[in-house]
């Protein structure tokens, strides 16, 4: 829709998905309660998801997993 992925800090991602984009629009609906009070997307464990830049087109979205702890072993990871 946009040409690319929102750019930018898990909250500045979150801003862009929420409706702070050119279109205003909202992609994750009304129902928010995946976005915690520091305004990061957050995973089923309450966990702010990484999110890494791998093109204009491609990102790498990292949840830390039931352990709540990045880069163990039962992270998990789309691109």
């Amino acid at each position: 829709m946009f040409g690319g992925n929102p750019v930018g800090t898990n909250p500045e991602i979150t801003k862009a998905l929420t409706g702070d984009n050119p279109k205003q629009v909202n992609f994750l609906g009304r129902d928010s309660n995946r976005v915690n009070g520091n305004g990061e997307l957050i995973d089923a464990w309450g966990t702010p998801y990484f999110f890494h830049q791998l093109s204009a087109m491609q990102m790498e979205i990292r949840s830390a997993g039931p352990d709540k702890i990045m880069w163990t072993g039962d992270d998990l990871v789309i691109k």
